[in-house]
């Protein structure tokens, strides 16, 4: 009797995650999308956003040096038997980001709220290498160089701003104010090429290898992160239309997508299953405080140092001096005794 009860049990175990694939199947299959073929008010914004964010009313969509602000976004079901692939409106005019050096490349946005119910873009542009403060209507507050990651995305946690560095591998958390690093984590995701906040943990998605051949959801990986435990919470199964995520933003449980290779924004849900991932993918890094007590200490060393540079320098004269002072009173001496 007890074998039997527990082959049912099993076999309803077996059931139930049948059925739970199937509806994480069925969602996948019915992901809402919408192309971004943008045109108007002669501006133009070629298929494959490079970046994203959502200002609360607007989605910002980036593309080279290029801003752009849509509303009244209508999706449609990707996969329909319908060719409707959803619509959209510009809301205002497009903000142009320039440079006297070379092109811009918005490979990272953020958006920053403030009290007063408006706000900052943050932009990265990896091809002078600088984040860029701005107001919606393109004025610059602020420039800040960086060279020590390379954005492929960010997001912004109503505090500090997070980068994710396909190069580097990693996810990192860096100042508002210079753009110092805070905090660095390993990515959990191979080649993190997108980046989103939910309020309290991170989504992270892109490649799990850089090198496959294969432009499919198979070599596609998202994750949700916890930063206060640096540990993957849950595994968010990618939409099919996924095959080469360049931005992402977290609005209200779901989770928009931008891809190189579809040409347009992937919307899908932002739960999936819990991790089996246990790895703890924070880095130590040291805090403020130490690096600051670590400059001094560095800084009083090397005065140390010159100190007996210098000290011994004025020996080795004195000594020379000494010398030739001896040297002078020797022929003296010897004149005096030939008188």
């Amino acid at each position: 009797m007890f074998a039997y009860f527990r082959s049912s049990l099993v076999r309803e175990r077996r059931y139930l995650g049948l059925f739970i694939g199937f509806i994480l199947c069925f969602l996948c299959a019915c992901t809402e999308q919408v192309k971004m073929d943008i045109t108007g008010s002669n501006e133009n914004l070629p298929t494959g956003p490079s970046a994203i964010t959502w200002d609360g009313k607007n989605l910002l969509i980036a593309k080279d040096g290029l801003i752009v602000f849509i509303d009244n976004i209508d999706t449609a079901t990707a996969g329909s038997i319908y060719k409707y692939e959803g619509h959209y409106f510009l809301n205002r005019q497009p903000i142009t980001v320039s440079s006297q050096e070379k092109p811009s490349y918005i490979s990272g946005i953020a958006w920053q709220k403030t009290s007063s119910n408006g706000g900052y873009i943050w932009i990265a542009d990896n091809s002078n290498r600088r984040l860029m403060q701005i107001t919606p209507q393109g004025e610059v507050i602020r420039k800040i160089a960086y060279s020590k990651f390379f954005v492929d995305d960010m997001t912004f946690d109503g505090e500090t701003l997070w980068i994710a560095d396909s190069k580097r591998e990693k996810i990192f958390r860096i100042s508002l104010e210079d753009g110092s690093i805070l905090e660095q984590f390993q990515s959990p995701v191979k080649t993190p090429t997108a980046l989103a906040w939910d309020g309290k943990q991170l989504y992270i998605a892109g490649l799990k290898d850089l090198d496959s051949p294969s432009y499919s959801s198979d070599n596609i990986r998202i994750v949700k992160l916890s930063p206060q435990t640096g540990k993957v919470t849950e595994e968010i199964p990618p939409s099919r239309y996924l095959s080469q995520p360049t931005g992402m933003v977290w609005i209200e449980g779901k989770l928009w997508i931008a891809d190189r290779n579809y040409g347009g924004i992937i919307i899908t849900s932002d739960w999936g299953s819990p991790s089996e991932d246990t790895k703890d993918y924070r880095i130590a890094t040291l805090p403020v405080s130490s690096k600051k007590i670590q400059q001094v200490e560095k800084k009083a060393e090397k005065q140390d140092i010159d100190e007996a540079k210098r000290a011994a320098e004025e020996a080795r004269q004195a000594a020379e001096e000494a010398k030739k002072a001896a040297e002078a009173a020797k022929k003296a001496f010897e004149l005096q005794q030939k008188k």
